[in-house]
């Protein structure tokens, strides 16, 4: 009785710690967007379907007030890809636009930041020195949560094309355009992305991604 006993107890501290890792993943990392903010949405505001899910994500809106085009920066499409997020973090945060709009979604793959994948022994977060101090970012997976889109299929057939890829393929955001409305979860928030594109009438667009950091060609 007294081994198993000791054996709950172990098993027990191990199932907190983990459960509080767990339940911090699906706290958001806080931004300080610049002064230029003019509006912030949600991607649900682009299909409805996503309003209370993981795949929902904020939308940065910098309008200048003077004519110009609409420029879209997405970054966290990959979110074990801290470049492609940083950077969008540092435009929101920093950018003066004079002409035209901006419009940055550092998550693109909100999904993805509440999760990292499985047997990598990869960070939940890491920390970075800035001006104002030790600021910790979320790191994440390279694919949406399992939680939101299960089971993967052995082959994943792209839509429209019917390209035939990996079945894992089916939960990466990169691999999803142009989606559909009643698609998969990563699929519908893909679709979403494209009718953003559409309804606010962007002319250029620009997905920031790297190599994973231990990809040989993240030094390229």
């Amino acid at each position: 009785h007294i081994t198993a006993a000791v054996f709950l107890l172990i098993a027990g501290i191990v199932v907190g710690i983990a459960a509080s890792e767990f339940i911090a993943k699906k706290e958001k990392d806080r931004l300080y967007p610049a002064e230029g903010l003019t509006k912030k949405g949600k991607l649900s505001d682009y299909l409805q379907n996503l309003e209370g899910t993981n795949g929902d994500t904020d939308i940065y809106f910098f309008d200048s007030g003077n004519p110009g085009g609409t420029v879209l920066l997405l970054g966290g499409t990959h979110p074990n890809e801290p470049s492609g997020y940083i950077g969008a973090v540092v435009l929101v945060e920093n950018i003066k636009v004079t002409t035209g709009r901006i419009i940055v979604i550092p998550q693109a793959c909100h999904s993805g930041f509440t999760c990292t994948d499985p047997m990598e022994g990869l960070p939940t977060n890491y920390t970075l020195d800035t001006r104002g101090g030790k600021r910790t970012f979320s790191f994440g997976s390279r694919v949406s949560n399992p939680l939101d889109q299960w089971p993967d299929p052995e082959v994943y057939l792209h839509y429209p094309s019917g390209q035939k890829l990996s079945g894992f393929e089916t939960r990466n955001l990169n691999r999803s355009y142009p989606g559909r409305a009643d698609g998969t979860f990563s699929e519908r928030v893909g679709y979403a992305i494209i009718e953003l594109i559409k309804k606010e009438k962007v002319d250029l667009a620009f997905d920031l991604h790297e190599a994973a950091p231990e990809i040989p060609i993240i030094k390229a």
